[in-house]
């Protein structure tokens, strides 16, 4: 969780975070025990979260720890409950095998390598779904700022049940026509099989936006993602 989610401008000091406590915190035992953490030494490293007044969390950081032992950041609830819940699935992947973008996508896609020969029929079925103009999604950066808006009105969760495929579809689309590439589906090993966008011999993933995207504790920003594909490809085969 990047510190500039925090409320406070400075890390908060030992005798900062001492202060709160002693005058309005609230350990919250669920949230603490979700931040222990045991290492294979067999040391137990654990942050503590404290509820605060005014629908703010306290994350106070290990204090037996070696880094920043006692500090703390103060966050917003919605933030704070927002990233939770981001930390818990990301766990749960890692805990299934769906750790990577390529085992995620594979996990949840319905149509698996035959996507790279649906794309116009997943794009429509988003446009319906997320009940947005067609002429809005123009295959610019600007139309992935109303496709993250719309997925996030129509629920995270669901579109990674629904509608993971499409919104690759569109991505992909997006990314191809930017960098005057094709669809083609790249094979790892046998059963391993998951689209791609190539221009010579470079590759780029819209699999890697979805995914980012899908597990990021702030709001989905799939413009944001998919420049940075871009980007990354421009810097390394052009």
């Amino acid at each position: 969780m990047g510190k500039k989610k925090s409320l406070n401008a400075k890390r908060l000091t030992k005798q900062q975070v001492q202060e709160l406590i002693e005058s309005q915190g609230k350990l919250h035992e669920e949230f603490t025990a979700f931040f222990g953490e045991t290492y294979s030494t067999g040391y137990r490293h654990q942050d503590l979260v404290y509820e605060l007044s005014g629908d703010r969390f306290l994350l106070v950081f290990d204090p037996k720890g070696i880094s920043i032992p006692g500090k703390g950041d103060i966050y917003p609830k919605e933030y704070f409950l927002r990233w939770i819940r981001c930390r818990q699935k990301v766990k749960e992947h890692c805990a299934n095998g769906r750790g990577s973008s390529v085992a995620h996508w594979l996990y949840y896609s319905k149509h698996k390598e035959q996507v790279v020969h649906k794309i116009d029929e997943l794009m429509d079925e988003l446009v319906r779904c997320l009940e947005i103009s067609p002429d809005r999604l123009d295959f610019s950066y600007k139309s992935l700022d109303i496709l993250s808006s719309k997925a996030e009105e129509y629920g995270l969760e669901k579109i990674q049940s629904e509608l993971y495929d499409n919104l690759v579809a569109y991505v992909g689309e997006v990314i191809r026509r930017r960098v005057d590439g094709r669809w083609a589906i790249r094979e790892d090993y046998p059963g391993c099989a998951y689209p791609i966008i190539s221009v010579n011999e470079g590759v780029l993933m819209p699999i890697n936006v979805v995914w980012q995207e899908l597990n990021e504790v702030d709001p989905m920003n799939l413009r944001k993602e998919a420049a940075n594909e871009v980007r990354r490809f421009s810097l390394k085969y052009r």
